[in-house]
């Protein structure tokens, strides 16, 4: 069983996850926490660690596994993030897009372990960026 916390600048990651819900037409409010940083907020990103740390071990507490979906990998949140992902059954995935948040609230109830988990979303990710330009032009070579 999985939970997910979305680490994002401004309110990308309770966008997608509201739209996902929306199309999905499933409610995982529960299972989710949300850290939104804005370039504005230098001074309280200690307070904000201290928060999502607690919001993740109160998803292994019920054994949950959780996955931390960042924006970019290098940014404020994903630097947050990152320290967090040494503990056990916690990781990071960056990049996060609408095809990833589907993917993971698809299998939100799974068992697999969590490296299965995360290599699932990324995978999804990359199917999901293309070119259509370079798919017509495939498909109209054949």
């Amino acid at each position: 069983m999985y939970s997910f916390v979305f680490i994002t600048h401004g309110e990308l990651g309770s966008t997608l996850l509201s739209i996902a819900s929306r199309i999905m037409d499933i409610d995982v409010s529960d299972r989710t926490g949300f850290f939104s940083i804005e370039f504005s907020m230098a001074a309280e990103l200690d307070k904000m660690k201290t928060n999502l740390e607690s919001k993740i071990n109160e998803f292994l507490a019920k054994g949950h596994k959780v996955i931390i979906l960042v924006d970019i990998f290098g940014g404020s949140p994903s630097n947050m993030a990152l320290s967090l992902a040494k503990k056990e059954n916690v990781d990071v995935v960056s990049g996060v897009n609408l095809s990833m948040v589907m993917y993971s609230l698809e299998h939100r109830d799974d068992d697999s372990d969590i490296r299965t988990m995360v290599d699932g979303i990324i995978r999804s990710s990359r199917q999901n960026i293309t070119s259509a330009k370079q798919l017509l032009e495939k498909r109209d070579s054949k």
